[in-house]
């Protein structure tokens, strides 16, 4: 089979990972590998094998590679399949380096989902630990297969709770690495960001898979890698590695840097994640507009500015922009160190991490020395200082290290150990990008939970949004949760409650985080309200349909899949998919009598329905302003002039914007749309229909009672027209205070009414209270 890719379509992509598919997905060839413009125009690559061949391969009968999962059990995967007579005479042979021969004591087919290979347990007559190896398997009629370590580092022996990283001081600096396997690991030590001599330094091998060494001197601003041969390797070549602990590097494949900064980040505002109202940037896209006003643009700097205005007139830019919104809680796009070159690409989001611990280079003003950590500081201090918490979107389900073959730090610590493997060796790929990590081990887990802490102690970080979190297994989540409530009891901790595809574990879905400390995603009063982000199908602001699901998500999803409504985050934009202004466009695009005034009244309808919603608000960074990408449905990599957010948009679309800054304001001061338990949403929450008031088709009609809320008002009417023409609804008796209509949103009086029914106009929401 031949494929054919048009690598004049990437200009500025130095390397194209790829996975051959066959149709629309019918069948696939994993694993993702990697071309490389180093590479020639003409590859070979192997069914199920990692490698790119710059040469063509042998396709004939191989042991493509076996595993060591027990000090006398094995795994073997053979490249073609067996037929019963076949298996009777398979007689393989393990071949220790030392040349000594360890025989089969029995064999048995493993049950295997690829038709086209062959998966066998093997069980040897003598044990063969670790330190015997680098090994081949022999068998007569097949090309020999490498033995790589597996799962017989599964064990106790090989989990340690001694600190791991670097420690330094003036006088003497510790360096600790965790890599079971290795047979050597050496610290090069640098004066040099790239290039130069390097200090060589053994480190010591400790208990556990724990290797160390202590070096004299004053190390601040040196940077280091380290160079490890694990004893499956077929060659003495090392591999040259940043360390994973490392808190600051000079890019995602360059070296660790040593730092000490002691700059202490003040605490942010002190409130509940009920009373969250999150907003979501990238750190790029917030300040690269040419009329940001801001100078350092799509830097961690350009939210440390104030007073910067859209030139030519007084409306605020910027971080003043966000407070004069009125949101008090900013998610940040990932700004952990992750795969991105500048030099030969334009833009990333960022979803695939490399150095879980140091803050991304790309958004610094210099990124070969601790500039990245003080700048990325300054953005955390410069939110707080302005009443506004910091949660970091985390990407700990997988990794850049797609392959086995990818090497970047832990797969040069211990091959695959990090990551859940099938029996033949490939990675599960629940996560859609290669890997997943293997987040059910003791050691896994560890690395991920000090990450997190770091990050809370280091910089203050008030609370982490977790991509994919449905690849996350439930001991974990309940640890993260224990672990980070007590450094921080008001942490914030909230994710996405589904996966990219199939995974081994039992996955953290909608219903797992019911009374667990955490948050998910409502992709349900999403869908409901605008539609699926992966089509063009409409939502309830469109055509008034789904109006069961949207009357649940008003509700807190309390009948759906939360215990309490704030586990729900409500949203209807993400980075994901499109706009919500794209959306409203694209699903609407068949139906010619919609104008551009009533998608605006669909964009503020949805607006209203979300800040009047019980649970968790979110909007998309520019939401606010109608921002629009041009349709682009998923730019990761798409150029500044899809993804930024152009200031103007504010100008042009003001009356959109104090509509959200409105409802915000309505929302943050009155804490009946937030209530916090569900029996109280139960007891104070009535629909139209179970009071016997008539409303018109489609429309949706609800009474709010403050309850115990202590809310300086009393009852609160919520009353939704999707319709596009105008509709009446009956009014509970007495007299009534609009705050909210189809032009206007807040806490102030519009107009007073006494009478029993209020028209609503075409696609509008009303809030009224006594």
């Amino acid at each position: 089979m031949v494929f054919t890719l048009k690598t004049d379509d990437y200009p500025l992509m130095g390397a194209i990972n790829f996975l051959p598919k066959y149709k629309n997905w019918e069948a696939k060839d994993d694993p993702n590998r990697f071309w490389t413009r180093t590479m020639p125009g003409e590859i070979w690559i192997l069914e199920g094998e990692a490698k790119v061949f710059d040469y063509q391969p042998e396709t004939g009968a191989a042991i493509r590679r076996a595993f060591l999962d027990g000090a006398d059990s094995l795994t073997l995967v053979l490249s073609h399949p067996l037929s019963e007579t076949a298996f009777q005479t398979f007689k393989p042979v393990v071949l220790l380096a030392s040349g000594k021969q360890v025989a089969a004591q029995s064999l048995r087919l493993i049950k295997n989902g690829n038709k086209n290979s062959a998966i066998i347990a093997l069980q040897t007559a003598e044990r063969i630990e670790p330190a015997l190896l680098p090994a081949q398997i022999e068998a007569d009629g097949y090309r020999s297969g490498r033995v790589f370590l597996r799962s017989v580092l599964d064990n106790s022996n090989y989990i340690t709770d001694e600190p791991l990283g670097v420690f330094y001081n003036p006088q003497q600096t510790r360096f600790a690495v965790y890599a079971p396997g290795a047979r050597t690991v050496r610290l090069q030590l640098y004066d040099l960001p790239e290039g130069g001599q390097a200090q060589i330094y053994e480190l010591e091998p400790q208990t556990a898979g724990l290797w160390s060494v202590r070096v004299n001197g004053d190390l601040k601003k040196r940077y280091y890698t380290y160079s490890i041969i694990r004893y499956d390797q077929e060659t003495e070549e090392a591999r040259e590695i940043i360390d994973p602990y490392a808190r600051a590097v000079t890019r995602y494949n360059g070296r660790g840097i040593i730092v000490h900064d002691t700059v202490s980040v003040p605490d942010g505002p002190g409130f509940s994640f009920d009373k969250a109202v999150i907003y979501e940037l990238h750190v790029r896209d917030f300040s690269i507009s040419e009329d940001s006003g801001i100078k350092n643009k799509g830097k961690y700097l350009g939210f440390t500015e104030h007073g910067t205005t859209l030139p030519g007139t007084d409306l605020a830019t910027g971080i003043d922009a966000l407070k004069e919104l009125g949101i008090n809680t900013v998610q940040l796009m990932p700004i952990q160190s992750f795969e991105f070159d500048p030099k030969t690409s334009g833009y990333f989001w960022g979803y695939m991490s490399v150095n879980f611990n140091a803050p991304e280079g790309w958004y610094a003003t210099y990124s070969d020395d601790a500039t990245p950590v003080w700048e990325f500081k300054s953005l955390v201090s410069a939110l707080h200082q302005m009443g506004i918490k910091v949660v970091l979107d985390v990407v700990y389900n997988h990794t850049s290290e797609s392959n086995s073959e990818i090497c970047y730090n832990f797969n040069g610590l211990s091959s695959g150990f990090y990551y859940r493997q099938k029996a033949d060796g490939t990675y599960w790929n629940g996560s859609g990008c290669g890997n997943e990590l293997r987040t059910e081990h003791p050691m896994v887990r560890r690395f991920l939970l000090e990450s997190l802490t770091y990050w809370v102690e280091e910089y203050n970080i008030d609370g982490f949004r977790f991509d994919l979190m449905g690849l996350y297994d439930k001991e974990t989540m309940e640890q993260i949760v224990r672990t980070l409530k007590a450094v921080k009891p008001d942490i914030f901790l909230y994710g996405e409650p589904w996966t990219a595809g199939n995974t081994s574990i039992v996955p953290t879905l909608k219903g797992s985080q019911r009374n667990q400390g955490f948050s998910v995603f409502n992709d349900h009063f999403r869908d409901a309200l605008k539609g699926p982000w992966y089509n063009t199908e409409p939502g309830y602001v469109q055509t008034g349909g789904n109006v069961q699901a949207v009357k649940k998500g008003i509700a807190g999803s309390i009948d759906d899949f939360t215990a309490k409504p704030f586990e729900s985050i409500n949203y209807v934009a993400v980075h994901d998919g499109r706009t919500l202004w794209d959306q409203l466009k694209a699903s609407t695009k068949t139906d010619s009598s919609v104008t551009d005034e009533q998608l605006v009244a669909m964009d503020k309808l949805a607006a209203a329905i979300l800040f009047t919603s019980q649970g968790v608000p979110f909007i998309h960074g520019g939401q606010e302003m109608l921002r629009t990408k041009f349709g682009a449905h998923n730019s990761y990599n798409k150029p500044d002039e899809i993804n930024k957010i152009r200031w103007v948009w504010k100008q042009q679309h003001f009356n959109v914007f104090k509509y959200y800054q409105g409802l915000i304001k309505l929302r943050r001061e009155h804490p009946v749309f937030r209530m916090t338990r569900a029996q109280e949403i139960r007891a104070n929450l009535k629909f139209y229909k179970a009071l016997n008031f008539t409303k018109p088709e489609k429309g949706i009609g609800y009474l709010l009672q403050k309850g115990n809320t202590e809310d300086a008002w009393n009852e609160v009417v919520v009353l939704i027209n999707p319709n596009r023409s105008a509709e009446a609804f009956q009014l509970p008796e007495g007299e009534w205070r609009v705050v909210v209509d189809d032009q206007i949103a807040g806490v102030e009086t519009i107009r007073t009414l006494s009478a029993k029914e209020v028209t609503l106009n075409p696609i509008s929401a009303m809030v009224l209270w006594r």
